[in-house]
């Protein structure tokens, strides 16, 4: 009997050394609702430090497994913060993410217990700094001009402009959507200022990847501004106003909207090769969406413009010369993931140019595909097309030929 007691206690003392051990092993994360968990730091005292992931994450799964779980780790972060996690793409972690911005993976957030956010890294992080975010995290709740009390200073009515300066300073620092704050600011300068360069430059900086009413402003007013001005902007506009906001508005079916970025467009000076051929993609896309025949032909004709007089042996010869290129890189390369790379890619960089000559060839032929059965001249110009994105790239283009040689037909 003694020795069944004294089993039963060491097996009891032993379990429970477990359980602390794994207690004190890791960060130790709150479980409950985002509600319960901003009640709880309130009563801690504490930050709240969150870990914003989604399932198919690679870093983010490393981080779970491999830095999250080291005891130096867990010591560090369960003294200083109420720790936080949630995926993205799940439950009222959709919402949350949506509140802080979060759009690429693992996002480390540290918000105060009134749910303002103070600091913010996104990517992986080996141990050492991992930890050194703890440190930084803290010297921003320390600052008196952290980015939480800034917005609740904003939110509490202040419209100050030094104030707003500095609030727009930090939330680009912090890679935060600066909209709501720019257009505060905007809204208290007066026409004279707006109507100095210095002034749009320096809304620009600040100009945020979603549309804000100074950015339709500024869209209205962008012929006022100096040659030089517009020179040294061309890049950033192209990108923003452009590919962003007018990929968006295409995706989306926001067709007025994309008449008007598209029209902005055209006002850009200096634009390359790649910016006119993503240009021609638009046009391409949206005069098959309304219709627009002669939208269609315009932007497949340019789109097109001398890939037919390129002959087939010079595609292939400079096919070779890009390949045996990069593997000769490569062959010097010392990095096993790069190597690896290389293999999974070989059978796409094989024909990178080729690829180059049939993608618009085939973009054009597929919108031509929408044009009337009268339209004899561009089908039969697009069946061409057709043919020697065939020969370049066997069996991609056989349903285009079809559909092309149907209607000819017809």
């Amino acid at each position: 009997m003694k020795k069944i007691i004294s089993l039963c206690f060491t097996t009891f003392y032993v379990m429970t050394l477990l359980a602390q051990t794994g207690a004190s092993t890791g960060i130790q994360f709150y479980k409950g609702t985002w509600k319960e968990a901003l009640k709880a730091a309130r009563k801690a005292d504490k930050m709240i430090f969150i870990d914003v992931s989604t399932d198919w994450c690679g870093p983010c799964i490393y981080m779970e497994k491999f830095i999250f779980t080291k005891q130096a780790v867990g010591k560090k972060y369960n003294q200083a913060f109420l720790n936080y996690q949630f995926n993205a793409e799940k439950g009222e972690g959709v919402e949350i993410a949506r509140k802080y911005e979060v759009s690429a993976y693992p996002t480390f957030l540290f918000v105060n217990s009134a749910g303002y956010l103070i600091y913010k890294h996104t990517g992986e992080r080996d141990e050492v700094g991992f930890m050194d975010l703890v440190q930084e995290a803290m010297e921003q709740e320390a600052d008196p001009n952290n980015l939480g009390k800034m917005e609740q200073t904003f939110d509490e009515g202040n419209r100050d402009s030094s104030f707003l300066r500095l609030y727009l300073n930090r939330l680009a620092e912090m890679q935060v959507n600066s909209g709501e704050v720019l257009d505060a600011y905007f809204n208290i300068l007066t026409d004279e200022q707006l109507r100095q360069d210095s002034t749009l430059l320096y809304l620009l900086k600040y100009m945020p990847r979603t549309q804000t009413a100074f950015s339709a402003y500024f869209i209205n007013h962008y012929d006022q501004l100096a040659a030089e001005s517009k020179a040294k902007l061309t890049d950033f506009l192209f990108d923003r106003i452009v590919r962003t906001w007018g990929g968006t508005a295409l995706s989306e079916k926001r067709l007025p909207e994309l008449v008007t970025l598209r029209k902005f467009a055209d006002k850009l000076d200096g634009l390359g090769k790649g910016e006119r051929t993503l240009l021609n993609r638009i046009d391409l896309k949206y005069g098959v969406l309304v219709r627009d025949y002669d939208l269609i032909k315009r932007a497949g004709y340019l789109h097109t413009n001398g890939l037919l007089s390129i002959p087939v042996d010079s595609i292939r010869r400079e096919d070779k010369r890009r390949f045996e290129k990069e593997q000769s890189i490569i062959s010097k390369e010392q990095d096993s993931a790069k190597i690896a790379a290389f293999e999974e890619e070989k059978e796409f960089l094989i024909n990178i140019y080729s690829r180059e000559i049939w993608s618009p060839l085939y973009e054009a032929a597929d919108a031509f595909t929408h044009l009337p059965s009268t339209e004899k001249q561009a089908l039969k110009d697009a069946l061409a097309w057709t043919k020697r994105g065939e020969e370049l790239m066997p069996g991609r283009f056989s349903g285009l030929i079809k559909k092309l040689e149907q209607k000819l037909s017809s």
